[in-house]
């Protein structure tokens, strides 16, 4: 009787262990694809999409005439949007915000009527408090004139002289000491940069920035763009600026200067993929940089002390 059970408890076990298998391959290494494009001849307009399948994820924006359009869908239905399209169970449960917005409105608006209709049922009264609460400021607002001209009075100009130099100390040895910690503070730091693990910090640091641009950076890129400016000159100079920068746009960018008028139009567009995976990867690599983390808790240290 007990085998039985053991043998179904294992199977349903392995079952789940399979969908959490199932779902995490999912996750990682299925890849966000995106798309892109823009252009600008006559006015600015462009569009993005991004798809995950796992999620059912899609986001979509188009930028015309000045007006941008979104939509967000999760697991196939809309959760957030400024088209109009009414959203889903949950959008409406965790991307809204309007119901609770229109109850806190509704809620103020009420309380201002019932203290209106408060004030109309009992005029007589509002006008007695309103009476007795302007006597009353009346003679604070007395005795706190006369409090202050009888202080005034007492106070002679060689205490108010004494206490202004006395402040000014004060101010000038704070100032003094902040710029003391503030000075012992860039010289521990400049030692941080300094350090032979600081180099080695930078190095690996350099290498994850060429990892990220290297996850992110499109799989297909092309663009056009058709520049001009009133001083062929000018013109000119701005195209000899572009020629040094000719390794990062050679081969997807088509620029084609005009020296005879003043204009800017052209396009661009692309595609590319993201894995979750090389992510984690990244990710997991900044974490466990052992130099990183020390060179981190010391500049830390340092500016929080």
């Amino acid at each position: 009787m007990i085998v039985p059970i053991l043998k179904i408890i294992g199977i349903v076990l392995l079952v789940i262990l399979m969908i959490i298998i199932f779902i995490l391959t999912l996750v990682l290494f299925v890849p966000i694809r995106y798309r892109f494009s823009g252009s600008r001849y006559d006015m600015w307009e462009g569009t993005v999409c991004v798809r995950w399948t796992p999620i059912f994820l899609k986001i979509e924006a188009f930028f015309k005439e000045n007006h941008l359009r979104y939509t967000i869908k999760l697991f196939g239905g809309v959760v957030m949007t400024n088209t109009g399209v009414r959203l889903s169970w949950i959008g409406r449960r965790f991307f809204s915000f309007e119901e609770e917005t229109d109850t806190v409105e509704e809620n103020v608006k009420r309380n201002v009527l019932h203290q209106k209709s408060e004030n109309r049922d009992n005029p007589l009264e509002n006008r007695n408090i309103k009476d007795a609460n302007y006597n009353t400021n009346i003679k604070e607002q007395g005795e706190q004139s006369a409090y202050s001209d009888n202080k005034m009075e007492k106070q002679s100009i060689f205490e108010k002289i004494q206490k202004g130099i006395e402040e000014w100390k004060r101010k000038w040895n704070h100032l003094k000491m902040k710029l003391r910690e503030i000075s012992h503070k860039k010289d521990a730091l400049l030692r941080v940069y300094h350090s032979k693990r600081f180099e080695v910090v930078r190095q690996d640091l350099k290498i994850y920035i060429k990892e990220i641009f290297r996850i992110l950076k499109p799989r297909q890129l092309e663009g056009y763009v058709h520049f001009g400016m009133e001083d062929p000159a000018l013109t000119g100079k701005i195209l000899g600026g572009l020629a040094v920068l000719l390794p990062l746009y050679q081969g997807f960018l088509d620029i084609r200067p005009d020296f005879e008028k003043k204009c800017f139009d052209g396009s661009l567009k692309g595609n590319g993929k993201i894995y979750i995976f090389s992510i984690v990867k990244l990710a997991l690599k900044v974490i466990l940089n052992k130099n990183l983390i020390k060179v981190t808790k010391k500049v830390q240290t340092i500016i929080e002390a």
